[in-house]
């Protein structure tokens, strides 16, 4: 027995180890900075909507109102039937509208790809291709503040995604998440000159790289998760314009979310374990120019993984080596275990929405309900996982998007 607790506390150690070693470490990255910027690029915006025609207006309304002038016949609306009604709506505007014919490839990469392959054999190219989600609303000043970057010479950028829908404690509660990889971990990473993990859309990608693949190669269910660690891998700079907003709906149901995340982790791992071996062989060339990121990008969840093995068996080990009373002195014990977590998990909930409060204004109901609600919503990660473990059939599922009064 004594192994199996020296097994626990070792893994629990190592997941620290790793976290801590990632803070230490004094590797730092040379940025490769692209060199054919022009003064007035060319910008092509890319916008996947599968029966979106009841929220697609507003992000469409919001692209025209921006500060920097974009041609709305460089608009691009891909839809799945000439029969969607977000064609009328894109017809209105005097945007352009692409149908997809292979349906049978069903993630939102395969829909970009599609589109770009008919642009590249038009050939039709441009300096900049942004790309967004049909439920996204950008802040007038987005594509301004996102040319910065692109006049610094960053060939991919994301901006500062925070919530659209607001008026409720589980979106607020999902948006967290968000918030946990560009305020925390991207932050953390653009000081470091490190590479950033893309989460959803809100970017741009540099037109050399577009005109180089003829199409969009990353088809995964989490396409954003596969590009970031093909940049890091290729050594392409990256960077994150928290002064570029855009707003973007959340789940507003548990089933929802589960949906959503399940195929997160679904995608995360099957790329992360795809990448592994290309990331390890790139960490032993002495001349790689982005040491820090390919660390990062290697290690991935595996500190998480450690650590949360380790208190399972930890908890399983104090369990079986016991002698409880009775079944209910054993039901306290489990309970006062969840409670500490719960406590822990709180307290990191606490923090997070003090450091978010400037950017989301919400009521003290909706703080509240965030603040009890979103240490289950971390600890219904296990469900999503075994959800996406042993679901076989888990694809690209629409998540119904309405109109935010």
């Amino acid at each position: 027995m004594i192994y199996f607790y020296a097994l626990a506390i070792l893994s629990v150690l190592a997941g620290l180890f790793y976290y801590l070693y990632l803070l230490v470490t004094p590797k730092k990255n040379k940025i490769k900075k692209e060199d054919n910027i022009k003064k007035e690029p060319k910008i092509a915006i890319l916008i996947p909507a599968r029966n979106e025609s009841a929220v697609i207006e507003e992000l469409l309304d919001s692209l025209l109102k921006q500060s920097v002038f974009i041609d709305p016949k460089d608009i691009y609306v891909i839809t799945e039937s000439i029969d969607d009604p977000t064609i009328k709506i894109v017809k209105e505007k005097k945007m352009s509208f692409f149908v997809r014919k292979k349906l049978n490839l069903k993630t939102k990469g395969y829909a970009l790809a599609e589109c770009l392959e008919d642009l590249d054999a038009k050939q039709k190219y441009y300096d900049l291709y942004f790309i967004f989600d049909a439920d996204n609303i950008l802040d007038k000043d987005f594509i301004k503040y996102m040319l910065e970057d692109y006049y610094n010479g960053y060939a991919v950028s994301t901006g500062y995604r925070t919530l659209k829908n607001s008026d409720s404690y589980f979106p607020v509660t999902a948006g967290l998440t968000f918030f946990m990889i560009n305020e925390i971990r991207n932050r953390r990473a653009i000081k470091k000159q490190g590479s950033l993990i893309l989460s959803g859309t809100g970017y741009y990608i540099n037109g050399k790289y577009i005109k180089k693949w003829k199409t969009f190669p990353f088809h995964s269910l989490t396409e954003d998760y596969e590009s970031s660690l093909y940049y890091a891998l290729e050594g392409i700079s990256t960077h994150y314009q928290d002064k570029a907003i855009f707003y973007d709906e959340q789940p507003k149901s548990y089933k929802e979310s589960i949906v959503q995340r399940s195929r997160w982790i679904k995608g995360y791992l099957a790329n992360w374990l795809e990448y592994r071996p290309k990331l390890k062989k790139k960490l032993k060339e002495k001349k790689a120019l982005n040491p820090r990121s390919l660390q990062e990008m290697y290690i991935g969840i595996t500190p998480a993984l450690y650590m949360v093995f380790g208190l399972i068996l930890l908890v399983i080990l104090v369990v079986l080596s016991t002698s409880f009373s009775s079944s209910w002195q054993l039901l306290l014990y489990c309970l006062c275990f969840l409670g500490i977590i719960y406590l822990c998990l709180l307290l990191l909930t606490a923090i997070l929405l003090w450091m978010v409060g400037k950017q989301i204004k919400i009521s003290f109901k909706v703080y509240f309900g965030t603040l009890f609600y979103h240490p289950i919503f971390i600890i219904s990660y296990v469900h999503a996982f075994l959800v996406a473990i042993f679901k076989k059939n888990l694809g690209w599922q629409a998540i119904k998007h309405e109109k935010v009064k």
